[in-house]
C-alpha cells in the first residue's frame, strides 16, 4: 500500500498551513478555511489509536506519542502535490516513515481528498506505527502479519470476501504459511496475482486468530514477539497445544475457512 519515506519528515512544517494539535497527533493541513476537516481526521485518529493499541497490548505498557513524540499526520493540496513533494510513485495513496531507512519519524503522509484516507489509509498507517512501536523497531516482524493486522484495522468491506478465500484454499491456490513468514513484497512487485493472495491471506490469518482465539492470546503472542522470539515461538507460547507449528496453524486456518463456502 505504501512506498518509501522521502525527503518529508517530521520537521516538514510549512508557513500557512493550518496545524491541529490532539493528545497523541497534529494535523497538517494545506487550507486554512478547512480548519472543520484537518479537526475531523484528527479526531479520528485519535479513536484509532486508542482502539488499535487496546487491540495489540500496546495501551497497558506505553504512554508514548505525547507532546514532542506526536505523530504528524500531513495531506498535500492534491494528489501531483503529494508525489512531486515527496518523491512516491503516481500509484501511490500515502506512506507511512515505518518504511523510512533509519524509523527516525513518526509520519503519515497523503493528500487531501484522497477518497479512502480516512476509512483505510489512517487505520492501516496507524497500525504499523503502533505494532512497530510496541515490538520494537529493531525486532523483524514478519511482513504478512505486519499487513494483515494494518488490513484488519481498516474500517472498508475487506474482511467481507472470505467465500474468495475459501476458494483460494480448494483451489491450491495459496501461499503456504511457512512461504508466508519469508515472502519477499518487493521480490514479487510484478505480480499482481501473487501479491494480491499476500494480502488477502495475510488478513484472514489474523483474523482467524483473533475470532477464533479472543484478543487475550493475541496480545500475549504480541508481548513475545517483543520480548524477541520469532513469530512461530510466539505462535506457539500463546496458542499451546491448539497450535504447535505453523502446518498446524495452516490446517486449522483452512477448515475454518472453507465453512465460506
Amino acid at each position: 500500500m505504501i512506498g518509501r519515506a522521502s525527503a518529508i519528515d517530521d520537521s516538514f512544517e510549512p508557513p500557512g498551513w493550518f496545524k491541529a494539535e490532539g493528545d497523541h497527533f497534529v494535523v497538517l493541513y494545506p487550507l486554512s478555511e478547512d480548519e472543520d476537516t484537518a479537526q475531523g481526521i484528527l479526531n479520528h485518529a485519535e479513536d484509532y489509536y486508542n482502539d488499535i493499541a487496546d487491540d495489540i497490548g500496546y495501551s497497558r505498557y506505553h504512554n508514548f506519542w505525547t507532546w514532542n513524540n506526536r505523530v504528524k499526520i500531513i495531506l498535500f493540496e492534491d494528489h501531483g502535490s503529494y508525489v512531486r513533494q515527496t518523491g512516491q510513485p503516481p500509484w501511490s495513496q500515502g506512506f507511512a516513515s515505518i518504511y523510512s531507512e533509519l524509523f527516525r519519524s513518526r509520519i503519515i503522509v497523503s493528500y487531501k481528498d484522497q477518497p479512502n484516507f480516512i476509512e483505510v489509509i489512517l487505520p492501516h498507517e496507524i497500525t504499523h506505527l503502533i505494532l512497530h512501536d510496541f515490538i520494537g523497531f529493531d525486532r523483524p516482524i514478519p511482513r504478512f502479519f505486519d499487513e494483515g493486522v494494518a488490513q484488519l484495522e481498516q474500517k472498508d468491506d475487506s474482511l467481507s470476501h472470505m467465500d474468495v478465500m475459501a476458494r483460494l484454499i480448494t483451489g491450491g491456490n495459496i501461499i503456504p504459511l511457512q512461504d508466508l513468514l519469508t515472502y519477499d513484497l518487493q521480490a514479487h512487485k510484478n505480480d499482481a496475482k501473487s501479491v494480491s493472495i499476500f494480502y488477502v491471506e495475510s488478513l484472514y490469518i489474523v483474523d482467524f486468530l483473533i475470532k477464533t482465539y479472543g484478543k487475550d492470546a493475541f496480545k500475549e503472542m504480541c508481548r513475545h514477539l517483543r520480548d524477541g522470539d520469532t513469530f512461530e515461538q510466539a505462535l506457539k507460547s500463546s496458542y499451546y497445544p491448539t497450535l504447535d507449528s505453523m502446518q498446524t496453524l495452516q490446517e486449522k486456518w483452512e477448515d475454518y475457512a472453507k465453512q465460506y463456502l
